[in-house]
């Protein structure tokens, strides 16, 4: 939305005789679609990036490390994380 419309939209809510409750609700319900359209872009990014790398590990390789990625976060246990060095 442009700067025009969001102050026509602002008008329009000023005139309307909204109790406390009734704004607060609409405040709750903006925050939230914003909040879900944030998360959405994320996971967009996070697929993109994902999917750019799959390539790398296609075929069997790749069907054996996401089904190992997803078991591991299915579990509920903690790794014991190992010095590469010894």
């Amino acid at each position: 939305m442009n700067a025009v419309s969001l102050n026509n939209l602002w008008s329009y809510l000023q005139g309307l005789s909204l109790t406390a409750s009734n704004q607060r609700w609409l405040s709750e319900r903006l925050i939230e679609a914003s909040t879900s359209n944030r998360v959405s872009s994320e996971e967009s990014a996070r697929a993109k990036k994902l999917n750019a790398l799959y390539g790398v590990w296609s075929g069997k390789d790749g069907e054996n490390m996401a089904r190992a990625i997803q078991e591991a976060r299915q579990s509920d246990y903690e790794r014991e994380l190992v010095p590469i060095n010894g």
